[in-house]
């Protein structure tokens, strides 16, 4: 009797440590499983060849035929804002359908997309230009609308940066805060770990990028570009890049690591194409590694990230189709999409 008391105890307490991973289950059900469902139709090869052969902008809208995304304007940038527009309501969507404790993580994506939009208007203003964007983000609207005023305070206070630095620098400063902050956003244990696997790996992409466009392009002193705590990449592994002045090289160098297969395999269409063959084949690499966070983390916030980076891809592709078509230059928009 005493034996089987003990067991039925001991089989209570084994439900119970169970529980917090069952109730984690059932708030990421709903939420991964709609994220699954949503096909990345414009990342399919077939899909783009189709978008690429439009004449003209009315057929790309009418051409993209998307629950997601929905196209209006005249011209590209009028287009490219309805894509962008339609991307903010897909991650709000994900945020609202998402559990609580992992909101803020889509809250500070939203905050990204507003990021690019703030660098597209500091461009302008450096080059005297007149802009007029569609801003959600109170902080970042407050800072644009300061830069139409000839004002920069916010803007100096907020990203430790001024209108008279090199916009390639304001560029990498706005990036590595926002990197930092999703670095350093707290979310439950199991997502958590997907989280820091995706931006650290995002971290180690960017790095490699960095180096190889300024090898290619002979860009001197990129040191301050590089991002510190990637995934795969050590310190010393990236000094080690640094230090290498040939592509294939340093290449090579990155044999073991998972970006060395793809960069291996991109190099015949680095001879055609140039450095921008190279940035394909890791953004195609970094929606490799999404899907694998995704299955390892299927009861977390994996689903949600690779879901959210499909969407990105898309909406890049999109945007540049639009401005292909309008400019009747397709062929040279083409090795710049994911597919």
């Amino acid at each position: 009797m005493i034996f089987e008391i003990f067991i039925a105890i001991a089989g209570i307490g084994a439900a119970l440590s169970l529980l917090p991973s069952l109730c984690m289950a059932a708030k990421f059900s709903y939420a991964n499983a709609r994220f699954s469902a949503i096909e990345p139709i414009f990342l399919k090869e077939k899909e783009i060849a189709r978008l690429l052969d439009c004449k003209n902008l009315d057929e790309f809208k009418n051409n993209v035929i998307s629950k997601d995304f929905v196209l209006y304007g005249e011209n590209a940038a009028q287009i490219q804002e309805s894509i962008d527009e339609s991307y903010r309501k897909i991650v709000i969507m994900a945020m609202n359908d998402s559990p609580k404790g992992v909101r803020k993580f889509y809250k500070l994506w939203l905050k990204k997309i507003e990021i690019e939009k703030l660098k597209y208007a500091i461009e302008k203003k450096m080059h005297g230009e007149e802009f007029d964007l569609k801003v959600f983000d109170d902080e970042i609207k407050e800072i644009i609308e300061e830069l139409k005023r000839g004002e920069e305070k916010k803007l100096r206070e907020i990203f430790d940066v001024s209108l008279d630095m090199p916009f390639d620098e304001i560029e990498r400063e706005i990036d590595k805060k926002i990197i930092n902050e999703l670095l350093e956003l707290n979310l439950p244990r199991h997502s958590r770990k997907a989280k820091n696997k995706f931006v650290r790996s995002m971290i180690d992409i960017m790095n490699i990028k960095s180096i190889l466009r300024s090898r290619y392009y002979r860009i001197k002193d990129i040191e301050k570009n590089i991002i510190p705590h990637g995934w795969e990449l050590a310190e010393w592994q990236i000094d080690r890049l640094l230090k290498i002045d040939s592509i294939s090289e340093i290449i090579s160098l990155l044999e073991g690591t998972s970006y060395y297969p793809p960069l291996k395999e991109a190099i015949v269409d680095f001879e055609k194409e140039g450095v921008v063959a190279f940035e394909r084949a890791l953004d195609k690499h970094l929606l490799y590694i999404s899907s694998l966070i995704a299955n390892e983390n299927p009861l977390a916030i994996g689903p949600g990230i690779r879901f959210l980076i499909e969407k990105e891809f898309e909406v890049r592709n999109l945007k540049a189709i639009s401005k292909g078509i309008e400019e009747k230059m397709t062929n040279l928009v083409k090795p710049m999409v994911i597919a």
